[in-house]
């Protein structure tokens, strides 16, 4: 295990419907091979390789421009298992965070949810941050309107918007990312966690999400313990 391990590390998962092409098998059991290494990194992550907050892409606002009987069998992974995810999670002491809009959420989603962030508040070992009908261009317009709106109500000078103001109206108060992941293949941020990624290093493997193992996440720890961060100013002596 390297030294040098980050501590917020950011995970696009992807590939899940390709991995099932390949086998020729529904894209629902690709989705069911992904949770199910979602909940094997989870695990592994924080228990073993000591990171202390892992946010998630699992639901983007885009992705319900997709069939609705795929949106609706992903939102059957959460309801089915929450119970067991957030039990998981308590022993862990890992709380549990949802980044995202509430809006287009079914009710049984959103009563999963609020029973998993209530049932771990207190849990300070971790943190797993679901974000779920997640766009980051959503995340930082809705952080505007509620500046404007305690400007407009005369709480907040906009002489003192920094910042940090702006920091704290984002969907979840977590500190910067250090390391994000994408698995697939595919080169880009899709959206994700734009403003907490902006000195983040970006390791991207071409291994579909079902088979990104422990190996592969330990391989991404290696490559995040030796690049030189910078954080925009001189090399760090090691």
């Amino acid at each position: 295990m390297p030294e040098r391990i980050p501590t917020h590390v950011a995970l696009i998962v992807d590939g899940n419907r390709r991995w099932a092409r390949q086998r020729h098998l529904p894209a629902s059991l690709g989705h069911k091979a992904g949770f199910d290494r979602l909940t094997e990194i989870t695990r592994y992550a924080i228990k073993d390789c000591g990171v202390h907050i892992l946010s998630l892409y699992v639901f983007s606002t885009e992705n319900f421009a997709r069939d609705s009987r795929e949106v609706n069998f992903l939102m059957d992974l959460l309801v089915n298992n929450y119970k067991a995810m957030t039990d998981e999670m308590i022993e862990r002491g890992c709380r549990i965070l949802f980044s995202g809009r509430r809006e287009n959420l079914q009710p049984r989603v959103l009563d999963a949810m609020d029973y998993m962030m209530q049932a771990t508040r207190d849990k300070d070992k971790g943190v797993v941050n679901f974000c779920l009908n997640y766009g980051s261009h959503a995340e930082l317009t809705d952080a505007a309107r509620a500046i404007a709106r305690e400007v407009r109500a005369g709480s907040l000078d906009p002489e003192q918007i920094d910042e940090a103001t702006v920091e704290r109206h984002l969907y979840s108060d977590l500190p910067p990312v250090d390391l994000l992941i994408r698995t697939s293949g595919e080169q880009r941020l899709s959206n994700f966690l734009l403003w907490q990624c902006a000195y983040a290093e970006f390791y991207f493997t071409p291994t579909l999400f079902p088979d990104f193992d422990k190996a592969a996440f330990d391989k991404a720890l290696e490559e995040y313990a030796r690049r030189d961060r910078r954080m925009g100013g001189d090399s760090k002596p090691r």
